[in-house]
């Protein structure tokens, strides 16, 4: 019986080793979870070149004279420029070159029209970490050839455009961008040409 007391005592006492000195287990916090990582913000800033294809489209008005919508053509060109970018602004400027084909002055076919344009524009716009929003405003000169005479036109631009990068270095974009230039003819002569010329442009860039 004395046995059997001793043992029971022994038992309890295993049982609880708090209470005889043994080691108290105290289970360990739970690990916070990871936070999840940034997503990368794409650098817009810095020198880029590119090219350029797109449809153009155009209206002359003669001082005195007549009003005449010129041919649809298409405008192929390549383009250089330079962004800053502080936050989600991104600013800077480029200077593109496009020829032009088959902007034809109705009625005079080949030789007429417009055959090209030389833009200096100044950019402005929002980044949306992958994608560029931007509004274009600048200078622009451009030849019109009609019946034997030759007006060398400049004037103000303006337009818009999206690029995306899908690359760091590679972009993909559409632009918009509308030209108001005039001029008198070269030699003399009293007919100023008022042009309107309209171009919509998928560009392809390579960023430095």
């Amino acid at each position: 019986m004395k046995f059997l007391t001793i043992s029971f005592a022994l038992a309890a006492l295993a049982a609880a080793p708090g209470f005889a000195g043994g080691p108290t287990v105290i289970a360990d916090d739970t690990a916070p979870a990871a936070a999840p990582a940034d997503v990368a913000v794409h650098d817009w800033s810095g020198a880029y070149v590119g090219l350029s294809y797109g449809t153009a489209t155009g209206e002359v008005q003669f001082d005195p004279g007549s009003f005449s919508e010129l041919e649809d053509g298409t405008v192929a060109g390549a383009h250089a420029g330079y962004l800053f970018q502080r936050g989600a602004f991104v600013y800077g400027g480029e200077v593109a070159y496009g020829t032009i084909s088959d902007m034809l002055y109705p009625g005079f076919g080949a030789g007429s029209g417009v055959d090209r344009v030389l833009d200096l524009k100044a950019k402005a716009g929002y980044a949306a970490n992958r994608a560029l929003f931007y509004g274009v405003v600048g200078y622009s000169q451009s030849t019109l050839y009609v019946d034997g005479g030759v007006w060398e036109m400049d004037g103000v631009s303006v337009g818009a455009g999206v690029d995306f990068a899908m690359t760091e270095r590679v972009t993909l974009g559409l632009e918009y961008l509308s030209r108001d230039v005039s001029a008198l003819p070269t030699g003399g002569g009293i007919n100023e040409a008022n042009t309107t010329i309209n171009t919509l442009s998928l560009r392809v860039g390579l960023s430095f």
